[in-house]
């Protein structure tokens, strides 16, 4: 098995998902997979994927019948393998050529990180801004993109930790993914998809793992999906406002240590009260969010007694003997 497996998850994602691919393609850095795990698309990402995966053996497809959103689609490429390491691609990023041979080189020179993030940029050209360079907690149980929307022309970028790693593009180790499994999910299914990054970060943080930033490696990411930004968020599906909500709840609940807990709803209440009378008053579909939580307060609690049960067990260190290989499932014949 190659050591990178590279895994896209599509969906209706014909406009861009050719020219991510071929950004993949073109890596220096060439032992690698790459599988796309597409959710059951309406447009014609799968005869593109298929077009060219007949042209490298590299590129595999695999039509799901329905959407399993971020978290079940990368799940189901994560359970039926076991490369040494695991680049997630969304299907809008471009890389650089060298990205994914710097970010292996990062990985294997820090053994205690469980993730390389590189530096995103929304757009080419002479004065780019930056998407991210990565992800900053904050003290009320959210984090945000470094850097986002800055000249990258006026910062200092330079190398080291940071709080977490994006989702369009990080690159995680394999014995980080399967430390951070519960119940043998590495990504919590019920977040879908939004905010998931932010669930991966703070466990890995909360088990003793860190995240690399490495500013050589570099791509291209032109976001679109930004809910707080209110006249956007009008616009959206009902379902992605809802799930934006409900993934907050779910951070709060699983994570937090009992005694982080009190002064980390002090600084998260007022938002969260907030929100609420947001929803109360002016999107009333997304009460759902409050409504699923309730229902499944019971998997909740169990899932946060899980998380922190591993959290009380040594770091990372430890946890790269002690941690049973993952047994990858069978990979169904439709790939292609």
């Amino acid at each position: 098995m190659p050591s990178v497996l590279i895994s896209v998850v599509s969906w209706n994602s014909a406009d861009v998902i050719e020219a991510c691919l071929r950004s993949i393609l073109a890596q220096t850095y060439a032992d690698f997979e790459v599988w796309v795990v597409d959710n059951a698309s309406a447009d014609d990402t799968c005869a593109r994927v298929a077009a060219l995966a007949a042209t490298d053996a590299r590129v595999r497809l695999h039509p799901l019948p329905h959407n399993t959103g971020f978290c079940g689609g990368h799940n189901y490429a994560l359970d039926r393998t076991t490369s040494e390491a695991v680049l997630l691609v969304n299907p809008d990023i471009e890389m650089a050529v060298n990205y994914l041979g710097r970010a292996m080189a990062t990985l294997r020179a820090h053994p205690d990180a469980g993730t390389v993030c590189g530096l995103l940029l929304q757009n080419p050209g002479a004065a780019p801004r930056i998407d991210s360079t990565g992800l900053e907690a904050l003290p009320d149980g959210r984090f945000r993109l470094r850097h986002h929307g800055q000249p990258l022309a006026e910062m200092a970028l330079t190398a080291g930790p940071v709080d977490g790693a994006d989702g369009a593009l990080p690159l995680y180790r394999r014995t980080f993914i399967d430390d951070l499994r519960v119940d043998g999910q590495f990504f919590d299914e019920r977040f879908f998809a939004h905010k998931e990054d932010w669930d991966i970060a703070w466990r890995g943080r909360l088990y003793g793992w860190t995240t690399v930033f490495e500013p050589a490696c570099r791509a291209l990411h032109p976001r679109e999906f930004r809910p707080a930004d209110l006249r956007r968020r009008l616009r959206l599906n009902g379902t992605i406002k809802a799930d934006a909500v409900k993934n907050q709840w779910l951070l709060l609940l699983k994570n937090p240590p009992a005694r982080q807990l009190p002064g980390l709803w002090l600084r998260a209440l007022p938002r969260q009260l907030g929100i609420l009378l947001y929803c109360l008053l002016l999107e009333r579909p997304s009460l759902r969010a409050y409504r699923y939580v309730w229902q499944h307060r019971g998997g909740i609690w169990t899932t946060r007694a899980l998380i922190q049960a591993r959290a009380a067990q040594p770091g990372p260190a430890a946890a790269r003997v002690a941690v049973a290989p993952w047994r990858p499932v069978h990979a169904p014949a439709t790939a292609v």
